[in-house]
């Protein structure tokens, strides 16, 4: 299912019995549904949105993003996503395989993380507008 956020809406994730923990690379993945319009990457067709993570649920932790236009930095919603699994068998926790957009929690100095919060971008309408989560993948988890 994929679940849109609305124009400023959230949506906050929690990993019961699991987190997200620090280890060299991208700690985890967000998908969203972005495509490339004529199969050209410089021509996306975008809904962004801003990641935040967090140990506790009340402090948050945002990876900026502040792009407008390509390429969109540490905003979510702009890779396309190659890891379906009703037509294909791409592991969704691979991030040199499976798109999406991948986070490392060092790039925020964080050692671990058990909630995910995606927040639609307000400021953006049109092509780059409403946020659609489809999904997040832990790459490095720390099973409880």
């Amino acid at each position: 299912y994929v679940v849109s956020l609305g124009n400023g809406g959230f949506i906050a994730v929690e990993f019961r019995g699991n987190a997200i923990v620090d280890e060299p690379g991208p700690d985890f993945i967000v998908f969203e549904n972005p495509f490339d319009i004529g199969c050209d990457p410089s021509n996306v067709f975008a809904e962004l949105g801003t990641v935040a993570v967090s140990e506790d649920g009340v402090t948050w932790t945002d990876f900026p993003c502040t792009a407008t236009k390509p390429p969109y930095g540490q905003c979510s919603g702009w890779h396309v996503v190659n890891a379906n699994a009703d037509t294909n068998t791409i592991d969704p926790t691979d991030p040199a395989v499976a798109g999406g957009d991948a986070y490392d929690l060092a790039d925020v100095g964080l050692p671990e993380a058990r909630y995910v919060r995606i927040t639609d971008r307000p400021d953006l309408v049109g092509q780059n507008g409403v946020y659609d989560l489809d999904a997040v993948s832990i790459v490095h988890p720390k099973c409880e």
